[in-house]
């Protein structure tokens, strides 16, 4: 998606100048949209012969071997190695090492695949047109599934005392999953829709209203403390630009919204800050959790190991359920060691996409810096209330990050091949 205006060099389509290997671009781009539309289980004869995972195999392989003939290191490869170590040392020396190594396996190393193809395979502009294309197409599906869904009521139901819009797949069934990937999509939608044409224009429209509906209607309070953040992000910006104009605008988009908003969802809203619910006692099992947690820290703060935490709490207080929060899930299961292995990991990914955004002259890849930025943010506003640490969101954006890293590195390297070594020099982890 994404600019002014397409020239026949430039367009969306346009076949790579470099002797990329268009195959494996294409590949990719299908991976991404079989993943996140859970094909296999949409088409049953995809299922039956686990396509996603015949693919995804034969992307995983050929990416190593392409990666390890690679000499071209990034910035993140370093942090990226620190985090799986951790994450590798804690599923051996687990409360439950079952639950660990099921969890590393099919989610860890599965999703960090998705990094991999990505700085593999994906080394020019217009590749990395063809997978964000692929990831808004997908997002776009799921996007116009919730709208249908909302409008005929045949994926709302009650749930704690309010109608909830639910995802058609299991990946995202629960409201505050599918809230989250809406949430998700804002970023890429903010800064893409300025360098879009008018067609473009119009997906991300389109895009937005089912987003800002799933957002709504799932009646996700950890969608809502996420959207309002993400927008203060998005603002915050802005009053850069004209302090007065943005905050007298800002001021009126969040009046009309609330007002808009139906009461049923304004209650629930409101309940972030009451506790107080229409049904059921989401808020104090919350309470109770954070307060396991800490107990949980405190007796055992080497961690507890890989997604053992429900296992040893069930142990200790008689209650099953897992932190529903991003910092205490680190914090527990794997102590001191993993929250910091993981935010210089996310540390990493942002300060790499500033300086892709500082040294680029690509407007389509400094606009994706840009949403990643925002999508990790994103991404850690919505860990306050949800288990994010092993999901596919961090991989995605290390991958992004790469691709951009060497796109950028390439085209710099072209222009000023005198200044390569410095370069690579500069934004490198010692």
């Amino acid at each position: 998606m994404l600019g002014h205006s397409f020239n026949k060099n430039n367009s969306l389509l346009a076949t790579p100048k470099s002797n990329e290997k268009k195959l494996f671009v294409y590949l990719t781009c299908l991976f991404i949209i079989t993943w996140y539309l859970q094909l296999g289980l949409r088409v049953g004869i995809l299922g039956a012969v686990r396509f996603e995972f015949l693919l995804g195999a034969f992307l995983s392989l050929s990416a190593i071997v392409k990666l390890l003939n690679d000499r071209n290191s990034t910035p993140i490869q370093g942090p990226i190695i620190l985090f799986f170590a951790v994450l590798a040392f804690y599923t051996l020396f687990s409360y439950d090492r079952s639950q660990s190594w099921e969890t590393f396996f099919n989610r860890v190393v599965k999703f960090s695949m998705l990094a991999a193809f990505l700085a593999a395979f994906i080394r020019t502009e217009w590749a990395l047109k063809m997978v964000i294309a692929a990831f808004l197409l997908a997002m776009l599906k799921m996007g116009q599934e919730g709208f249908m869904g909302w409008i005929t009521g045949g994926m709302v139901w009650e749930n704690q005392g309010i109608p909830r819009l639910h995802g058609v797949t299991g990946l995202y069934r629960h409201p505050n999953s599918y809230s989250g990937m809406a949430v998700g999509c804002l970023p890429f939608i903010y800064y893409l829709y300025p360098i879009s044409n008018w067609w473009q224009k119009l997906l991300l429209i389109a895009l937005l209203v089912c987003a800002l509906i799933i957002i709504v209607f799932t009646g996700s309070r950890t969608g809502y403390v996420a959207t309002i953040l993400l927008g203060i992000y998005f603002w915050r910006e802005r009053l850069k630009v004209n302090k007065l104009k943005y905050l007298v605008l800002g001021i009126t988009i969040s009046i009309t919204a609330y007002i808009l908003l139906p009461e049923a969802y304004t209650n629930r809203l409101h309940s972030i800050i009451t506790l107080e619910e229409a049904e059921g006692s989401s808020s104090e099992t919350r309470i109770q959790i954070l307060k396991d947690s800490v107990n949980v820290f405190l007796s055992k703060p080497w961690g507890v190991g890989v997604s053992a935490f429900p296992s040893v709490r069930i142990e200790m207080f008689g209650r099953y359920q897992d932190t529903h929060n991003l910092y205490l899930e680190l914090l527990t299961n794997m102590s001191v060691f993993g929250v910091i292995s993981f935010f210089i990991f996310i540390r990493t990914i942002i300060r790499e996409n500033k300086n892709i955004i500082s040294r680029t002259d690509k407007i389509f890849v400094k606009a994706i810096a840009q949403a990643v930025i925002a999508f990790i943010y994103a991404r850690l506003f919505l860990g306050l209330f949800g288990m994010d640490t092993y999901e596919i969101y961090w991989w995605f954006s290390a991958g992004l990050t790469m691709a951009m890293y060497r796109i950028t590195y390439s085209t710099h390297q072209e222009r000023f091949p005198s200044k390569t070594s410095r370069f690579r020099r500069a934004t490198q982890i010692l």
